[in-house]
């Protein structure tokens, strides 16, 4: 659940970011980007991709009552109390404890620790990339961005499946994180 704070913050123009402007850090690269899949390891058939994105059998053998109940996520952060109004302030995610240098924070079955490191090297944004499931992308979306949140593209379909694809729109945390909100739709030609 996601409730959008007062705060307001125009997006810039999509073409005021590009590839050019940080090569090493494509912001609008999807994630079934032929270059990279091509580049790695030759052509990727629909059903190899099915398997990397939902396990063998496109997930129909999956056991959703398996060993793994949840993901948590541990991010560094530069400046906690900067960090915890973004995430939970403006995301929506649930304070449930803080320590010193230190704040978890859940929405569901998620749990995201911030761990604060002063002094930290930037990070290489290609590191990590934080999805964040929900369950209507354009509604989440514009009350994002009318919360302040400075997407880097809006919502359209950046994976596709032979019977899914996932939509996003992603933006950066305040320490340059790449996150994305995520929608998983069943394809209408499947």
């Amino acid at each position: 659940h996601l409730d959008p704070p007062t705060a307001q913050r125009f997006d810039p123009a999509p073409t005021q970011r590009s590839a050019a402007t940080d090569p090493l850090d494509p912001l609008d690269l999807p994630l079934d980007d032929p270059a990279t899949t091509t580049a790695a390891s030759g052509t990727v058939t629909a059903e190899e991709l099915d398997e990397a994105i939902f396990g063998f059998d496109g997930g129909a053998t999956a056991d959703p009552a398996g060993p793994i109940s949840g993901v948590g996520l541990t991010l560094l952060v530069t400046d906690l109390s900067r960090s915890l109004g973004f995430y939970r302030d403006m995301l929506g995610f649930t304070e449930v404890d803080q320590g010193a240098g230190n704040a978890v924070l859940a929405s569901g079955t998620t749990r995201l620790v911030l761990r604060e490191v002063t002094g930290a090297a930037p990070i290489s944004r290609r590191l990590v990339h934080v999805n964040l499931e929900v369950d209507d992308i354009e509604a989440a979306y514009e009350r994002l961005r009318g919360s302040g949140v400075r997407f880097t593209y809006a919502p359209r379909v950046v994976n596709r499946g032979s019977r899914l694809e996932v939509w996003a729109a992603a933006f950066r945390d305040p320490d340059g994180h790449g996150i994305a909100l995520t929608q998983w739709r069943e394809r209408a030609d499947a």
